[in-house]
């Protein structure tokens, strides 16, 4: 797809910054005009609507760039040493380690940022609706009435209110989901790699295993590192409870899939709603869509028009505050050492 927009920078602002993806999220040409107006104190830009079959077309969009904004497009090692001129490269969404080669990125003092905080109440409230949707069977009588059949003697449901929830990760996404969880009747537990006093009035701290142990339900808020990649894997999901639920709107590489897939297959945990999966948006998902006890969407947890708004934002400050010696959400802190 060509150019969609372009302007010029304020007199004497000569750096060039280049939008792969992420402005649709912004309603009308109006408001994106509005919100990266900041930006023209510093340079120009140009905003493409990259697809991924124009992927061939990355280099020469972004050799040129100082900065470049992306959600979905990817930057390897070898395009990120193509880009001479690149100094920062500004993530619309949290995980940027899927789309960004940051380890390259820090190598040629290339800055990285994301943008947390800007939808931590929309994901924790897509995280609920998955709950509710494997619980009560939501999605599977849908598909029932799509093809004509009326089963509400066969799709008996799980009661949520009552029973026990584990958190995979406090932090701000866990801690709203906390809040709602305990509005909603849930037993809330968690576990984190510290602990976080100003929750424990709702949420009881476990450690890993006792929580998949003893919880009847297990949701993944935990964020995307090398430390997280297959953390909840075969000997994790062996410890769940007999007719326990899953849920994952974190990243899809901290969840062993397969054995999730095993987990179900076998008929030792009731359900599993997933929003992400790894190689997105691409993803290999020919073992889970044939089971009726698992609810896929498809990285829509943040989809709201109000978190939308926020993240692209948020996204252009970091460019902004980055150019004037403030540096903000930076995932790679030594990229600026070297610089």
């Amino acid at each position: 797809m060509p150019l969609i927009g372009e302007r010029e920078g304020r007199a004497g602002a000569g750096r060039l910054f280049v939008f792969l993806d992420g402005l649709e999220f912004i309603a009308g040409t109006d408001a994106y005009e509005r919100v990266l107006e900041p930006l023209r104190e510093f340079g120009s830009y140009r905003y493409y609507k990259n697809r991924l079959e124009e992927d061939h077309l990355l280099e020469e969009r972004v050799r040129d760039a100082h900065a470049v904004f992306l959600d979905w497009s990817n930057l390897d090692a070898a395009l990120l040493e193509k880009c001479r001129n690149l100094e920062i490269v500004s993530y619309i969404g949290v995980g940027a380690a899927n789309f960004v080669d940051i380890a390259a990125a820090t190598a040629l003092g290339i800055v990285v940022t994301n943008t947390p905080d800007y939808g931590n109440r929309s994901v924790a409230e897509h995280a609920l609706g998955l709950i509710l949707a494997v619980a009560r069977r939501i999605a599977w009588g849908d598909r029932d009435l799509r093809a004509g059949r009326w089963t509400s003697w066969d799709r008996e449901g799980i009661q949520v209110s009552g029973r026990s929830i584990g958190l995979v990760g406090m932090g701000a996404v866990g801690k709203e989901m906390a809040r709602l969880c305990h509005a909603f009747g849930l037993r809330v537990f968690y576990y984190d790699v510290e602990r976080k006093p100003e929750m424990e009035d709702i949420a009881a701290f476990l450690d890993m295993e006792e929580l998949f142990s003893s919880c009847d339900i297990i949701s993944l808020h935990v964020a995307y590192t090398p430390r997280t990649r297959d953390l909840i894997g075969e000997k994790e999901i062996s410890l769940m409870r007999e007719g326990a639920i899953l849920i994952n709107t974190s990243r899809g590489e901290v969840l062993d899939h397969d054995a999730l897939a095993r987990a179900l297959e076998a008929g030792r945990i009731a359900g599993a709603g997933l929003d992400n999966f790894p190689g997105e948006p691409r993803p290999d998902l020919s073992r889970l869509v044939r089971l009726d006890q698992v609810v896929l969407t498809p990285h829509i947890a943040f989809n709201t028009r109000e978190a939308k708004d926020r993240m692209t934002e948020i996204a252009v400050e970091n460019v902004a505050a980055f150019y004037r010696g403030e540096p903000r959400n930076v995932m790679n802190p030594s990229a600026i050492k070297g610089r």
